[in-house]
């Protein structure tokens, strides 16, 4: 197995579209980006976008767009901070990159393909100058330790290395480090908030 890291154009999108829906399930299928966003994205903010390739087919993503501090280091919901998927947000002359979405197919997890998408990323923040990367982090792992822990102790237990989070973990690893918790973030069934998530070269 050969995966490749490309750029992602246009003959991307409907295998995106299905992916998206395949990667989050119990996310609410508004918050899903549509064939539509992902044009958009490719528009405004081409060199920001990334598909992993299996031969042809798309089985990681990486959707990211410019952004000022002082908007993502204040609790935002994940609607709010990407413009319904329309990345409004986006600002050419932003000093930071908003880790928008990321994703890998359920049958080619554990490959190291995050890691690659996460190095792409890396590689375009030292391209262009940039002072890091930001995101909310997802906690699916929470789900299994809500009723007797809250997220502030989940996180901090994960960050500690006393449990392990199967989205946070391998962000940490990664590099990044958490600066705080987005509270009701996404409109997920199982756990809505999510890790204030930075990474700085």
């Amino acid at each position: 197995m050969t995966i490749v890291v490309v750029q992602t154009r246009p003959e991307h999108i409907p295998q995106l579209v299905i992916h998206q829906q395949i990667c989050f399930p119990t996310l609410d299928p508004e918050d899903h980006f549509s064939a539509e966003n992902f044009a958009t994205h490719l528009r405004i903010f081409p060199e920001g976008q990334h598909v992993a390739l299996d031969n042809d087919r798309v089985v990681g993503q990486s959707s990211t767009f410019r952004i000022r501090g002082e908007k993502v280091f204040q609790q935002h919901t994940f609607e709010e901070i990407v413009d319904y998927g329309n990345f409004g947000h986006h600002d050419p002359d932003g000093e930071w990159l908003y880790g928008a979405d990321m994703s890998v197919h359920p049958a080619y997890r554990g490959r190291g393909i995050s890691r690659m998408l996460y190095d792409a990323r890396k590689a375009l923040i030292r391209r262009l100058g940039l002072r890091g990367m930001v995101a909310g982090g997802m906690l699916p792992g929470y789900v299994a330790h809500r009723d007797r822990m809250s997220v502030e102790e989940y996180v901090a237990a994960v960050v500690a290395g006393q449990l392990a989070d199967p989205t946070l973990t391998p962000q940490l690893r990664n590099g990044f480090t958490v600066r705080g918790i987005l509270y009701n973030h996404i409109r997920d069934e199982l756990v809505p908030h999510a890790a204030l998530i930075v990474w700085e070269p």
